[in-house]
């Protein structure tokens, strides 16, 4: 009798769903509704992470409760974040992130709340960014347009997400790095990467810094071209070289995206939250998003993660004090 049992089990947990996948939602957390707040723009890398995780729950049978997407723009991100901190120990309310833009934010907005003020639920994944500029840009290579923001700085309209995230301080490490002041770069900063593709695609921008997931549609649309990418390896599907090959590989920003609880939860409901985050991203659904957005795991839960936001903290912290932003 206990043979048979054990197989039907193995029977239940083999044809329920596919290998890494939960068998169904099962007691106690979570038994009611989650909001997960996007602090950026519809479109953004922000929101379509929210909605891949709100997705992966319910499509992958992690959760049978409803997981709605709420978005809060602007300022990188410390809209949203200033607006998140007042659910203090909600372990149904969470935030995604990642660390360079947000902490970027916080850092050049002098925002009241911190990360660390938060709980940390886990770094999920990393993703590559490119320089792109519109199809009909007359710069050929990355060389080329770095001559002309060295001719005339002002000339130049960059876009690339907020002041202080990662795309601003990429091209102010490129600035410097060509003896141009990064005060005296032309950046516009954006609430989210539908307003900067935009700029690009009107022309009102003549290059933008972006995650390759944004940018993709319109790479492969050819409305945009891609002058180089971030990382350590050339991008499928992406004809452009890295920052390495060009000797520039020290002006990239590595950032971590992940998710975060409001401050005050107990250690057993943190460990619920990454319990629930961690079989969401075993799930084939999960996996899928990751492949559509070129983002590459970076599973870091707990105080892991906290550590890798602790340090960044720190190293963005400099990094924006000898660009002369952020003070």
């Amino acid at each position: 009798m206990r043979i048979t049992a054990a197989v039907v089990a193995l029977a239940v947990t083999v044809t329920g769903c596919a290998v890494g996948e939960s068998t169904g939602p099962g007691d106690g957390y979570p038994s009611k509704a989650l909001t997960i707040m996007a602090p950026g723009s519809p479109g953004g890398g922000w929101d379509t992470r929210a909605r891949g995780i709100a997705g992966a729950l319910s499509q992958c049978d992690i959760t049978d409760v409803k997981s709605t997407v709420v978005n809060v723009p602007g300022a990188g991100g410390t809209i949203g974040l200033a607006q998140f901190a007042k659910s203090k120990g909600d372990p149904y309310q969470l935030m995604v992130m990642d660390s360079a833009t947000m902490l970027g934010g916080i850092v050049n907005n002098h925002s009241p709340v911190d990360l660390t003020t938060l709980t940390p639920i886990a770094g999920l994944s990393k993703g590559p960014s490119a320089i792109v500029v519109p199809k009909g840009a007359p710069y050929k290579d990355l060389k080329a347009l770095l001559a002309a923001l060295r001719k005339d700085p002002h000339g130049v309209k960059w876009t690339g997400g907020s002041l202080g995230a990662p795309g601003h301080m990429t091209v102010a490490g490129l600035a410097k790095g060509e003896g141009v002041d990064p005060k005296d770069i032309n950046f516009v900063p954006t609430a989210g990467g539908g307003e900067s593709m935009n700029l690009l695609l009107s022309g009102a921008a003549t290059a933008g810094v972006d995650t390759v997931a944004e940018l993709r549609a319109q790479l492969r649309a050819g409305e945009l071209r891609a002058l180089a990418v971030d990382g350590d390896q050339r991008i499928e599907g992406v004809d452009a070289p890295t920052l390495k090959e060009l000797g520039l590989a020290d002006k990239s920003i590595a950032t971590m995206a992940g998710v975060l609880a409001p401050a005050g939860l107990s250690e057993e409901q943190q460990q619920d939250v990454i319990s629930m985050i961690d079989k969401m991203r075993r799930t084939t659904c999960w996996q899928q998003v990751l492949k559509q957005n070129n983002w590459v795991d970076a599973w870091t839960p707990g105080e892991a993660f906290e550590q890798v936001l602790t340090q960044q903290r720190g190293q963005i912290t400099t990094i924006l004090g000898e660009l002369g932003l952020g003070k």
